[in-house]
């Protein structure tokens, strides 16, 4: 072939061959429409009493923790954010920031370890800021009470043992890392006030401490507060932060209520959940977050199932609910699952939210015990409950 047919020939296919990776198009000039790609971010409305939030620790992938935001209305999944191995969360008392404590490993299961507490927009779910724990948190399975905000907002406290315990302080208004708070043999966080929280201990004493601006902190401890070898006290206890009330509920249902308005705890006098025909037919409490408050009735809620000592891990199968006023037992929700965590909406008509066994989420209607919604299949392993303005 010579010089000017090989010319020709390459002329032609360069006409006739489509290039690499494009399809051969067809269609007649009227048919095409101009292609143009766009996103659109969804935006929450404003945090409102109903909305329901589901900490998923993703028990079989820890490292793909994520927070679930549900309508506690109709049980519908209204959005989601992914956080780090073993997380915390909170709420800003005002709904329009939400905060994680969160652990991320360099190479996502191994190499350097860098702890933030994260600030997102609690409409958009944006990041706000990270702002870098340098002594780390306590990193083990969630507990509600690990991680706290002041009643003001002003400041994020992380637990951390690092191998002494201690707590991290954050300036949540000027977002930066204060510095540490040694609370030594003592764990968990009830921010009390502006300046104030109260932790437990090990040897069953209750410890409050106020700081400064500076982080200079005074500390006063009440000892013999619980029994922790006989009796230990389930550390998701309810928690009343507007009232600066702590209701201490042990493995065997007894209820230790602590006073935590001043710079020293007040123990009070503690009462039962159960009567002694109810003992005797094994009620007891169980679950994981095992009981929530419900502050506009003052109400403690509360996973009970019948069983054996040391069946606090067990999961409940009706909720009880007391008036903390009366020490009395006031309703009995019978769950249709029993469920591991429980927690209540804060507005006067409450829903009870649960999590159910093969993460599910059950919320039932506190007026008449019945079921409200269903959620089936959220995550892995949801764990913990969070409403706002609890």
């Amino acid at each position: 072939m010579t010089f000017r047919m090989l010319a020709a020939v390459a002329a032609i296919l360069s006409v006739s061959t489509p290039a690499v990776g494009q399809d051969k198009d067809d269609l007649d000039a009227g048919a095409k429409m101009p292609v143009a790609e766009s996103h659109v971010t969804a935006i929450l409305p404003a945090t409102h009493s109903r909305r329901l939030f589901v900490l998923d620790t993703a028990f079989p992938a820890a490292e793909a923790a994520k927070t679930y935001i549900v309508d506690g209305e109709t049980g519908k999944l209204e959005g989601m954010f992914s956080q780090g191995y073993w997380p915390n969360f909170a709420i800003s008392p005002d709904g329009s920031a939400l905060y994680a404590a969160d652990t991320y490993f360099e190479k996502h299961t191994r190499g350097k370890r860098q702890d933030f507490l994260v600030i997102r927009d609690a409409r958009t779910l944006d990041v706000l800021d990270d702002i870098l724990l340098p002594n780390g948190r306590l990193l083990v399975v969630t507990k509600k009470y690990n991680f706290g905000v002041t009643p003001d907002g002003r400041y994020g406290l992380s637990y951390n043992l690092a191998p002494r315990t201690s707590v991290s302080v954050v300036d949540l208004q000027l977002r930066k890392y204060m510095g540490e708070i040694d609370i030594p043999g003592c764990g968990l966080i009830f921010p009390q006030s502006h300046n104030q929280f109260t932790t437990l201990c090990a040897d069953g004493s209750v410890q409050t401490v106020t700081f400064d601006a500076q982080l200079k902190a005074t500390t006063e401890r009440v000892r013999k507060v619980f029994d922790a070898e006989k009796d230990p006290v389930f550390e998701h206890s309810g928690w009343d932060k507007h009232n600066q009330r702590l209701y201490l509920v042990s493995y065997s249902g007894s209820v230790v209520p602590l006073d935590l308005s001043g710079a020293i705890a007040k123990k009070q006098a503690s009462w039962s959940l159960t009567t002694p025909a109810e003992k005797q037919a094994g009620w007891k409490p169980g679950g994981w977050q095992v009981t929530h408050f419900h502050v506009p009735s003052r109400r403690l809620y509360v996973l009970m199932h019948r069983g054996h000592e040391w069946t606090h891990k067990n999961s409940g199968t009706e909720v009880w609910a007391y008036d903390v006023q009366t020490q009395k037992l006031v309703q009995k929700i019978k769950l249709i699952k029993p469920a591991q965590s429980i927690a209540v909406s804060q507005d006067q008509s409450p829903l009870l939210y649960t999590i159910v066994d093969g993460a599910e989420i059950i919320t039932y209607n506190t007026s008449t015990g019945r079921v409200r919604s269903k959620l089936e299949n959220l995550g892995f392993s949801p764990q913990i409950l969070t409403v706002p303005g609890e």
